[in-house]
């Protein structure tokens, strides 16, 4: 126990200095972050499943939360088109087999040939895709936050929607992919398409967004390797006919990161006040100073969240 008060408090026997707050201690809990990194590393790489994945987005939620958006600004509701969803899938297919993360496929095709793929012959047609997320709210907020994609969103020449949601290895990652394609069919007046311009890149949960204009393309038979089928899982590790929860690193580096910074934000606490109160003379220390950026560093880690954007 007197171990415990010399660790937090400033006393005669820790020479008027928490422990904590001396450099050796640093230097341990900095060993412990650094090691726990190692550790989450190590089965990633050798392939224990340690990332969970967003099994609580569905693509019925996704659609559900995407025609809220819309009504909010009294836009028509999307309807659900099977081969929309079919052609996201085949995308989301495509990404994993060929290990990218872009419109485009390093295999040359663009997002557009999974919809002639499918026999979906368009007239407007765009693309929102995402990564990374832990529920479908923090996706379609992701997609609103982002100029390009919210216009994909509540663009009104829109008028049906797919949505694959697709648990696998991406760059070396296990995540979750969401792809939502969007779509109005063509008429009988047949025109070249156009392509707009792909939105700039950006940093944020993982978005992609690339409206088109077309009306009434041909479709064009592609021929191209198997891609696996894709499927929807529920993120959970059988152990013994039991289901245990994965555990997403992420999370796991949050919590620890939130957990060690919060020890030593307490030590300097314990000590501006002690120090305070009893005028204990120091040559060194801004104990204030210090408590504020450890302050700051914790209301970081709070608010940070997972995904990236591009």
């Amino acid at each position: 126990m007197s171990y415990l008060f010399d660790l937090f408090i400033p006393n005669r026997s820790n020479n008027y200095r928490a422990k904590l707050l001396k450099p050796q201690f640093f230097s341990f809990l900095t060993l412990i972050f650094v090691c726990s990194q190692i550790f989450i590393n190590f089965f990633n790489l050798t392939g224990v499943k340690v990332l969970g994945f967003s099994s609580n987005i569905t693509p019925e939620r996704i659609i559900e939360l995407t025609n809220q958006k819309r009504a909010e600004l009294g836009l028509p509701p999307l309807k659900l088109n099977g081969l929309l969803s079919e052609a996201a899938r085949r995308k989301a297919g495509d990404m994993f087999a060929f290990n990218y993360w872009a419109h485009n496929s390093p295999s040359g095709r663009d997002p557009w040939s999974f919809f002639k793929e499918v026999g979906y012959k368009y007239r407007y047609a765009g693309e929102n895709l995402a990564r990374d997320f832990q529920d479908p709210e923090s996706v379609v907020q992701a997609w609103m936050n982002s100029p390009s994609h919210k216009e994909n969103i509540v663009n009104g020449k829109y008028q049906e929607i797919g949505v694959a949601v697709v648990d696998g290895s991406l760059l070396g990652v296990e995540t979750t992919l969401v792809v939502q394609l969007f779509g109005s069919q063509a008429t009988a007046v047949a025109n070249k398409p156009v392509v707009q311009p792909s939105p700039a890149v950006a940093k944020a949960p993982a978005v992609e967004s690339q409206p088109v204009k077309a009306e009434n393309p041909p479709v064009v038979a592609v021929n191209q390797p198997a891609i696996p089928a894709t499927t929807q899982e529920t993120v959970t590790n059988k152990v013994e006919g039991q289901f245990v929860p994965i555990i997403n690193p992420f999370s796991l580096t949050k919590i620890l990161s939130i957990f060690l910074v919060g020890v030593i934000f307490g030590a300097f606490f314990f000590d501006f006040i002690l120090v305070s109160e009893r005028k204990t003379p120091r040559l060194s220390g801004r104990s204030f100073a210090q408590l504020l950026f450890l302050g700051f560093i914790i209301l970081l880690a709070l608010i940070s969240k997972q995904g990236a954007v591009i």
